[in-house]
């Protein structure tokens, strides 16, 4: 890969023979056209392929609570979404090629600097109503009464994704409605703070996998 000096007729973008001209964060660069191979995909290259493909499929339509979740966090380039995939396909599946499933216990939506919350337990306290609960204990350095508490839920059968908001450190106490149409269904749930300014948050908290009344 080489990097592309702007001449009179400026950069471009595209495959020109056998050359592919690009663009990533405001550098634009040149490459060769990858060749192609006739060897086989051994069995590592097919599972990492299928790991690749799940955690796309996963994360995807979540990519701005991921770059919210990760904010503070950030490696060098990367960005928060990107740290997120990483963390992903490295430690959230469980079994072997071509059978993975997920371990939703290990996957994480935030890593950050902001205290985690105390005591958190959830349960369904009444059909399709989720209560989360926890000890409003803070503090003025990495835990403060007004962090916000962002709630993460997902419904397996329909590989859908719902955020909630609207409570506090200090309200310790946080109830979902979920519609009638849920009654039955497997939701899955996670849950991290997130600071008064927008960018520092805590750890991701796995709140658990209930089974709708």
């Amino acid at each position: 890969m080489a990097r592309f000096i702007k001449g009179i007729h400026g950069s471009y973008q595209g495959k020109v023979g056998s050359i592919v001209g690009s663009s990533w964060r405001g550098i634009d660069y040149v490459r060769s056209l990858p060749k192609k191979s006739s060897k086989a995909a051994s069995e590592d290259q097919m599972a990492q392929r299928m790991k690749f493909g799940m955690t796309t499929s996963f994360l995807k339509s979540i990519k701005d609570v991921l770059m919210l979740g990760f904010s503070d966090s950030k490696q060098r380039n990367k960005t928060g979404y990107n740290v997120a995939f990483q963390q992903f396909i490295n430690n959230a599946f469980v079994g072997s090629y071509p059978n993975f499933t997920i371990d939703y216990a290990a996957v994480k939506i935030a890593s950050g600097g902001l205290a985690s919350l105390v005591g958190l337990q959830t349960v369904e306290a009444f059909p399709k109503v989720l209560s989360l609960s926890w000890d409003p204990i803070g503090n003025r350095f990495n835990a403060f009464d007004d962090d916000q508490v962002l709630v993460l839920l997902y419904d397996q059968a329909d590989n859908l994704f719902f955020a909630y908001e609207g409570a506090t450190r200090l309200d310790k106490t946080m109830d979902i409605t979920l519609p009638d149409s849920y009654t039955g269904k497997t939701i899955v749930g996670w849950t991290f703070n997130i600071h008064r300014d927008g960018v520092t948050t805590s750890g991701s908290q796995y709140l658990g996998e209930f089974v709708l009344t």
